[in-house]
């Protein structure tokens, strides 16, 4: 009986334990289901009013789900497709994470943490017609003088693995991006920042991107292998401009002589750099930039007929940029130069070498922040013809209307040899001797030049060559001698007082080339 009764009483107790917790577990089960209920009609609820203004405010989007987790305080659009003017994107998903419900609900402003966007593909064509660009303004014109109706703050704006392309009105790229990775940290959008050239502000961003192809113009095109642009420095690796065209097929494709260009660079550095506007201009400044390993050929077929604009000095072109521009310093390291000219049918072109070039330019600028205008500044080296060492100093003002410059330099030994190359398919001529020495001061503006050159050389003859450029032409070559002095000392004041009238139509380098040629002939002879 005693046993039966412990039994009993252990039979109660669990009974006890049971209902207590049977009565804690039904009100949090209770609980669970209503805030399962609840977090059901908050997210049906959140969709549709979140459709709702995005059909309102965006109704150009089209996607095929948004999913939003209220607990989770996330939504998730699949599958979007926007077009909007020009501009076409493309993604298999966006994710945005932290909105702040009351604002969103209550004044349907956007407040959020983080917007991620995945695989974007994002296309821009150009207008066919001017027409259609004015149409697009004014369409931009009257969206800023309405506004924003809402408010819009991002704190992280995330794309990844992204593709773009720019294409022309035929739909022919003129930039393509394979890949990039972009994120923008305090994003905001207003009914203020929105009439703003920048419609909106925008605290830290960076940019990394791969395999970058550009269209400079009809003859030329441009690749990156990698870019990377921060807040306040870029960067970019394996840069490869080249000609669509052969240098044999490349005057087909235009009706006058053109530039040929081939450049390639191992690396560019922007350090210190700032962007915005000043006075409805875009600006953009930098403290340094570098160019490294560069290598750049040029070619022009001289047979071809004649460009006869006039060639605006460099001055000129930094002024009348359609932008503000200002670079403190800017360093070329290490770079190779090659200018090659054909001047006759059947025969190799004349060339000109600059080697191991070192240079800097300070003052890159078009506009000044103080009454003193800054003067620009360009100081470089390099081994001439693979030979000689060359020293230049240049210098101008951009604010100068007549396009003031000052230029002076030394070049070290030179031999005939060397100079053969651009003197024989030029002037038809060989020359025996070595330059040993020769220092040049100009100074001028767009229409004339002064100032003189002095030059000491060793042996130097002349051999007059017959029209084929391969044999001598004994009378031409007498002749040519009996004026040429064969050896001659440097020294100050011997050479000076020289005026060079400026061929508009020619470069500046032409113009310069002009310069140093009349010194030397009148040294010569």
């Amino acid at each position: 009986m005693r046993s039966a009764g412990v039994k009993c009483r252990k039979f109660q107790l669990k009974v006890a334990i049971l209902n207590k917790k049977t009565k804690v577990f039904i009100p949090i089960l209770v609980v669970v289901i209503v805030l399962l209920v609840v977090g059901l009609f908050l997210n049906s609820f959140v969709e549709k009013k979140a459709i709702s203004l995005l059909e309102e405010q965006l109704p150009e989007l089209k996607f095929d789900q948004l999913e939003v987790q209220v607990f989770k305080n996330t939504a998730e659009l699949s599958n979007i497709h926007l077009k909007r003017g020009e501009v076409a994107i493309h993604s298999e998903k966006l994710e945005v994470s932290g909105l702040n419900y009351w604002k969103f609900i209550f004044d349907k402003n956007i407040d959020l943490n983080t917007i991620r966007i995945s695989d974007p593909e994002i296309i821009y064509q150009t207008p066919a017609n001017k027409s259609n660009e004015k149409h697009a303004s004014a369409t931009k014109a009257s969206s800023k003088k309405k506004g924003l109706e809402k408010q819009i703050a991002v704190d992280r704006l995330i794309l990844n693995r992204g593709k773009f392309a720019l294409l022309d009105s035929v739909s022919e790229d003129k930039i393509k991006v394979k890949k990039f990775d972009f994120e923008l940290n305090e994003l905001q959008i207003d009914s203020n920042s929105i009439k703003n050239k920048i419609p909106f502000e925008f605290g830290a961003f960076r940019l990394h991107a791969d395999s970058i192809f550009l269209k400079v113009d009809e003859r030329h095109q441009m690749k990156v292998v990698r870019i990377g642009i921060e807040e306040n420095k870029s960067r970019l690796q394996g840069l490869l401009l080249t000609s669509v065209y052969s240098k044999q097929e490349f005057q087909k494709h235009t009706p006058i002589e053109k530039d040929r260009y081939q450049l390639s660079a191992d690396s560019i550095a922007i350090d210190h750099q700032d962007f915005g506007f000043k006075n409805d201009s875009l600006k953009y400044v930098a403290s340094h930039f570098s160019i490294h390993n560069a290598d750049f050929e040029i070619y022009r077929d001289k047979t071809q007929p004649d460009d006869n604009t006039v060639k605006p000095m460099y001055s000129e072109m930094l002024r009348k940029l359609p932008f503000l521009l200002k670079i403190d310093t800017l360093n070329v390291d290490n770079a190779r130069i090659v200018y090659e000219e054909r001047m006759k049918a059947g025969r190799a072109p004349g060339k000109v070498v600059f080697a191991k070039v070192q240079g800097e330019i300070s003052n890159l600028t078009n506009f000044s922040n103080s009454t003193e205008f800054p003067t620009t500044r360009i100081i470089a080296k390099a081994d001439f013809m693979n030979q000689a060492a060359l020293q230049l100093n240049w210098a101008f003002k951009v604010n100068n209307p007549s396009d003031w410059f000052s230029v002076s330099g030394n070049m070290g030994t030179l031999s005939a040899q060397n100079m053969n190359t651009f003197l024989t398919p030029g002037m038809n001529v060989k020359a025996e001797g070595d330059i040993t020495n020769m220092n040049f001061n100009f100074s001028g503006n767009r229409n004339v030049a002064s100032g003189g050159l002095n030059m000491a050389y060793e042996d130097f003859k002349i051999e007059v060559l017959k029209n084929d450029g391969t044999q001598k032409s004994g009378f031409l070559t007498t002749i040519a001698n009996i004026f040429v002095k064969h050896n001659g000392d440097s020294g100050e004041n011997v050479n000076k007082g020289l005026e060079i009238e400026r061929d508009k139509t020619k470069s500046f380098w032409n113009y310069l080339w002009s310069c140093i040629k009349k010194g030397a002939l009148k040294t010569f002879t």
